[in-house]
């Protein structure tokens, strides 16, 4: 049976997914706040046991022996596989290095100009380049690493704050875009989407007076003397334990309350809605049941949901062998005596030893013990079911021959399975982001900010951006592509028939066939390569552009007199070189004589060279004196 949901303030049923919020634009006081988010909190305690225990999974906590009853069997070696933590860092890694493209497609051609869209593009690429600065000075992980791996070993949801901030020492704007742990995230839902969210940790007095200027539990001047910190202040770990801290927006306001006391006030955020990003991982909706009270431990679950039983027995299979095998090294020995009271006052398997015994005395160790016969048959099975559920054993590279086209495409499909709603969870992280950044610049609360990074052109920009420059742009499209192994043999394969027998054109078979990335971008780079290849001038203009760039003046300047004087000639302005079929670059473009021949294929009389020596057949000359010709008849005859 379904707990009985709380009702809030109008009524409303609370559900696994957050609260209803009240009445439009509430104002929350503290004791509002925390009974909200403890409330969400024991809702959703199901689901925070088992993010704990898939962390400790992760950890490779000690796996703990048990007989078939519970009981905890101890004095046993225990064997723990590091597959959980193996399997996560696979995962995560392939999250870390897909390739991130945030687009903003030009779609309305006419209504506002190209460079806009660019700019828009460029102002995201760059205030994430630069929350990674700032995540990286406060001995952060990246934003992308630690949403992969809350979003792989936590599972449920990911979520964070996104802001533009203004620095109260220079004035400046930055993006304070920081990931939370799912743990510690509660949220409610309104009629379009989040109505308010609120990030619970805990914080020792040091941290919350250095972060929020505000000296808990002093009670003297300038200090606030909290009646949370009162109730604990006892503890001799109080200091370190902490006191929990509620960091509250809704999407006006944002306020940090502790207990009954508050550190921050309210203060307008400047979002035009809640700044925080927030999105279930894997495809599995919120369900209820009459039969079951906590499915709220099945949403979106992590990476180890299949395998956590298989690893159980695993680890329960191999600390057996562990146990039997550490024995050979302590085996038990037996003395036997006729009156039974024969004892060794050393271990003989630790130190040399020299045994005395008397007649009938019998010193002998047992026989060890052994598997059962089925033993490798049954970790054949549980092996088998561990790579069903999490990836094959080739993916971490153990392939002792060469795999074919058709193994990478089955062991891409294999990985897709457990990738795929990990990567669909970062492209919606992403997409909110980049749409919470691009509304809060547009509110008019802030000016330009300078930002820099690498476009989606591979272009370098460093430049000031303004919100009246990206105003009135298309939308952002995001899309975060996986870098998994694939038969790249086949697909060129493919593209070549595809271009021979024009069934596709270029576009479809960069986008369909080979996969590019952008195709657009591709086909200019190849259209601007065959324009500097295709003309002997254009040839001459390009290697003195890369003579130029790497500092070779002199060369330079000899490719840039052979690319005026050979314009010059297809203008008119002076005669062609003899060399222009040579030193031009060749081509069907080359100067022409005249008459409209080619140099090259000119007589060279009519070149103004001296005419070649004769060459043609001189008959007898080329025949020895009195040698008769041949054919000739016998005039003796």
């Amino acid at each position: 049976m379904m707990p009985q949901m709380p009702m809030n303030g109008g009524g409303d049923p609370l559900a696994l997914q957050g609260l209803m919020a009240p009445a439009p634009m509430p104002i929350y006081s503290n004791r509002d706040i925390v009974d909200m988010v403890d409330q969400h909190e024991r809702d959703t305690e199901a689901l925070r046991t088992r993010m704990e225990q898939d962390y400790s999974r992760y950890r490779l906590t000690s796996h703990v022996n048990r007989d078939r009853d519970g009981t905890v069997l101890e004095d046993y070696a225990v064997y723990t596989t590091n597959a959980p933590r193996v399997f996560a860092d696979k995962v995560i890694s392939w999250q870390t290095l897909a390739e991130l493209l945030i687009r903003v497609p030009h779609l309305d051609a006419g209504q506002h100009p190209e460079e806009g869209d660019n700019l828009k593009e460029r102002f995201v690429i760059g205030c994430l380049r630069s929350a990674d600065e700032r995540l990286k000075r406060m001995l952060q992980a990246s934003l992308r690493g630690q949403l992969a791996f809350y979003a792989t070993v936590r599972g449920g949801y990911v979520g964070g704050r996104c802001l533009l901030a203004k620095n109260p020492v220079t004035g400046k704007t930055y993006a304070d875009i920081t990931a939370w742990d799912p743990m510690h995230i509660h949220w409610g839902l309104g009629n379009d989407g989040l109505k308010w969210v609120c990030y619970k940790i805990k914080m020792t007095r040091a941290q919350i007076r250095e972060t929020y200027g505000v000296d808990v539990g002093s009670g003297g001047a300038g200090g606030l003397l909290s009646r949370t910190w009162e109730r604990i202040r006892g503890s001799n770990d109080a200091e370190k334990e902490g006191i929990w801290v509620y960091d509250f927006y809704d999407e006006q306001i944002n306020t940090v309350v502790s207990g009954g006391d508050t550190l921050k006030m309210l203060t307008p955020h400047g979002s035009p809605r809640v700044p925080a990003f927030l999105v279930l991982v894997g495809s599995m909706p919120m369900l209820q049941s009459e039969a079951s009270s906590d499915l709220a431990a099945d949403v979106g679950e992590s990476v180890f949901a299949g395998a956590r039983e298989v690893w159980d027995k695993k680890n329960d299979l191999m600390s057996i062998f562990q146990e039997i095998v550490e024995r050979a090294r302590r085996q038990t020995v037996v003395a036997e005596s006729p009156s039974g009271k024969t004892t060794l006052d050393e271990n003989p398997f630790v130190y040399p030893t020299t045994i005395s015994t008397r007649t009938g005395d019998r010193i002998y160790t047992l026989e060890l013990q052994k598997m059962a016969a089925e033993t490798m048959a049954y970790l054949t099975v549980i092996m088998g079911e561990e790579q069903r559920a999490t990836l094959p054993y080739s993916a971490y590279g153990e392939t002792p021959f060469q795999l074919s086209g058709f193994a990478i495409t089955q062991l891409r499909q294999a990985t897709e399975t457990v990738l795929s709603s990990r990567l669909d969870a970062l492209t919606a992280v992403y997409t909110q982001i980049a749409n919470l950044l691009y509304d809060q610049f547009e509110t008019g609360n802030f000016d330009g900010m300078s930002l820099s990074g690498m476009d989606s052109g591979r272009n370098y920009f460093n430049q000031t951006i303004t919100p009246e420059q990206i105003a009135q742009t298309c939308d952002y499209t995001v899309k975060l592509e996986s870098q998994l192994p694939q038969d790249d043999a086949s697909k060129w394969a493919q593209a070549e028939i595809a271009q021979r027998t024009q069934l596709m054109s270029d576009g479809d078979i960069l986008d369909n066939v080979l996969g590019i990335q952008d195709s657009k971008q591709a086909l200019d780079k190849v259209m601007a390569q065959k324009a500097a290849r295709g003309l002997p001038e254009a040839i001459l203009y390009t290697l003195a552009l890369a003579a130029a760039e790497r500092g070779e003046e002199i060369l330079a300047n000899m490719y840039v007199m052979e690319y005026q004087r050979l314009m010059a000639v297809k203008m008119g302005m002076m005669p062609p070189s003899p060399t222009d079929g040579a030193g031009g670059g060749g081509g069907q473009n080359q100067p022409k004589g005249p008459s409209g021949q080619r140099p090259e294929v000119m007589p060279h009389a009519q070149t103004g060279a001296a005419p070649q020596p004769e060459t043609s057949n001189q008959g007898a000359s080329l025949v020895a004196p009195g040698t008769p010709r041949p054919g000739a008849q016998d005039q003796s005859a």
